[in-house]
């Protein structure tokens, strides 16, 4: 039996236009985001090919549940932050939670999610694979390129992360995600 893990999302409030970007769609976001009173548009895309229907720069948050573990290198979780830049305004807010999995480790446990309804949404997350690195350490340094980090909690070997998208790109930056 694996363990479980609860986090606990009764209070948070994301604001304006959100982007939920994941490779697979819990419905959290889309039931927080339905929860509060504002008038909040959300669009859900689960790989390059769903970019078309949105816009650059238009999103004040972008949201990746339990999406980065799902990438294999560093590079390319490097490659897909910086893709989704173009889309989220400038200081607009990135809000990662993650399994915190490092090289030669694995991780099983249920995720437990309270929404603000007191429902409460579960996530099963199996990695087995000792080869890929998850850990809050490399997502903090990765996001510090693109991000001004704000907030980092870690328990139980997830972590959530807030940080406030940098201003002006470079040439750079205006890559495509492979």
């Amino acid at each position: 039996m694996s363990e479980e893990v609860f986090i606990n999302m009764e209070r948070e409030v994301f604001k304006g236009n959100v982007l939920d970007v994941g490779f697979e769609n819990y419905g959290v976001i889309y039931s927080l985001c339905k929860q509060g009173e504002d008038e909040i548009a959300i669009e859900y895309i689960s790989g390059k090919g769903e970019t078309q229907s949105i816009k650059e720069k238009v999103y004040d948050s972008c949201i990746l549940l339990f999406s980065l573990n799902y990438v294999w290198l560093k590079m390319n979780k490097r490659s897909l932050i910086k893709f989704i830049c173009r889309f989220i305004k400038e200081d607009g807010i990135i809000y990662l939670w993650d399994i915190d999995k490092g090289y030669g480790k694995i991780f099983n446990k249920k995720i437990k999610i309270v929404l603000p309804d007191k429902k409460v949404k579960i996530i099963e997350i199996k990695e087995m694979n000792i080869l890929k690195d998850s850990s809050k350490n490399t997502v903090v340094n990765i996001l510090r390129q693109y991000f001004d980090i704000i907030d980092v909690k870690s328990s139980d070997n997830v972590y959530f992360i807030k940080g406030r998208r940098k201003g002006r790109e470079s040439s750079e930056d205006k890559l495509n995600w492979h």
